[in-house]
């Protein structure tokens, strides 16, 4: 078994035999390391010789801090644990043993911690408290023990901007096959929070349905979580699209036996798709079931639907938005752990309605202070149609790329057949 507080002796015998170490390990050795006291206090006096830039030593040390020398055990034991000191070149390695050490520690309260918290039925949903497990799991993981990984990420961004300009397909994100938005977008890109806004009937859940079949059809794997519609109200949308049938006679049974034999064609197509209808979950819930799903199964693609129906436990000095932006925020970073594109449909302000020009800006999103902090792009639906049955659009939808992080914005048109959510 590791003898911890001898190897903290060793470590701080070290800085008296060479103090130019300190210097080298001033950013990664913490007090917090050390479990001796004695310790813990030495190290904060070495550090603080360091940070006034003057150099270590038993009678600098003793000239400074003479007041405090009993919180180290006294010029004895400074003068025992200077003599105990092993070869310098031992350090590295003597500090790497010590974080890990920590880091056990560490994991096994967490472990201890959690075990009552998994025990006991009011501690909250297992969901969200196996989240919180894994994400303070992973914060456990030292900065100093993870491998450095600069040269081979260089060579990767490298090797793959070559790739490119071989195969330009490369620089593809997941593709809607509407030719005029993908030019603008290249895809929607992994990592990403794409959010898209829009008042009621507008298309927003027609435009989110479209994208998560034809992504299926490409072969990506698809989640989707609707806090708003059932799974049925879901399936009743795809297969009017699918089947060209109109949504009314899919809702109230109307149909010809031709019709019910199209429909029977497409089960095994629905069933590609994950469709979570949860009602009142958390982003952590989300997030959970999105990690679990990329190692079961892959993952490419999420849509939420829809933002604002994410529950957020509400937190000390919050304002509106703060439970959103925090709700974004752990949605993109989920993303990127689990390497998707993350769609989050977003209610528009109902004051959009009062106005002339009824076209949605950012600032019309509800808490547009938060999701346009957050999101890499925001698209904006329109159908004028809507407000103005004499348009000279009928049947177009308006897809305004309003912001794009990492490219270009603009306005597309796409056809829209409401009767079959079909959208060309």
């Amino acid at each position: 078994m590791l003898n911890t507080e001898l190897l903290e002796a060793e470590i701080l015998g070290s800085f008296f035999r060479d103090p130019s170490l300190v210097s080298e390990v001033a950013v990664t050795l913490e007090p917090s390391l050390f479990t001796q006291p004695w310790h813990r206090n030495l190290l904060k006096m070495i550090l603080e010789l360091h940070r006034t830039e003057q150099e270590l030593s038993m009678t600098m040390l003793v000239t400074v801090f003479e007041k405090h020398l009993e919180k180290v055990g006294g010029v004895s034991y400074l003068s025992k644990l200077a003599s105990s000191a092993v070869a310098v070149s031992m350090l590295e390695q003597n500090i790497r043993q010590l974080i890990e050490t920590d880091a056990r520690r560490k994991a096994l309260d967490l472990v201890g911690e959690y075990r009552e918290k998994f025990m006991d039925m009011s501690a909250g949903g297992f969901e969200e408290l196996l989240d919180q497990f894994e994400q303070r799991s992973l914060d456990i993981r030292p900065k100093a023990l993870r491998e450095d990984t600069t040269v081979d990420d260089i060579i990767q961004w490298y090797e793959d901007l070559v790739l490119k300009t071989q195969d330009s397909a490369r620089a593809l994100g997941i593709m809607t096959g509407w030719s005029a938005l993908d030019r603008l977008t290249l895809g929607f890109q992994r990592t990403n929070l794409i959010v898209i806004g829009a008042r009621t009937s507008m298309g927003k859940s027609a435009v989110a349905n479209e994208i998560k079949m034809r992504a299926t059809q490409r072969g990506h794997k698809v989640a989707d979580f609707s806090l708003e519609m059932s799974k049925a109200q879901i399936y009743n949308r795809m297969i009017a699209n699918l089947c060209s049938i109109p949504l009314q006679a899919i809702r109230s049974g109307h149909l010809k036996p031709e019709q019910i034999e199209r429909i029977s064609t497409q089960m095994e197509f629905l069933r590609k798709i994950h469709i979570d209808d949860s009602r009142g979950v958390t982003a952590e819930y989300i997030c959970s079931e999105m990690r679990r799903l990329k190692r079961q199964e892959g993952l490419d693609l999420v849509i939420v639907d829809y933002l604002q129906e994410v529950v957020e436990p509400a937190e000390r000095n919050d304002n509106s938005g703060s439970g959103l932006h925090r709700v974004c925020q752990k949605l993109r970073k989920a993303a990127k752990d689990c390497d998707c594109a993350m769609i989050g449909l977003s209610q528009v302000k109902q004051d959009v309605e009062s106005r002339q020009n009824k076209r949605p800006f950012v600032s019309d999103l509800s808490g547009s202070a938060a999701i346009s902090a957050v999101a890499d792009d925001i698209m904006l639906l329109y159908r004028d149609e809507y407000y103005n049955p004499d348009t000279t659009d009928p049947g177009i939808l308006e897809i305004n790329l309003a912001k794009q992080r990492n490219g270009p914005t603009g306005v597309v048109k796409l056809k829209f057949e409401k009767e079959t959510q079909q959208i060309a």
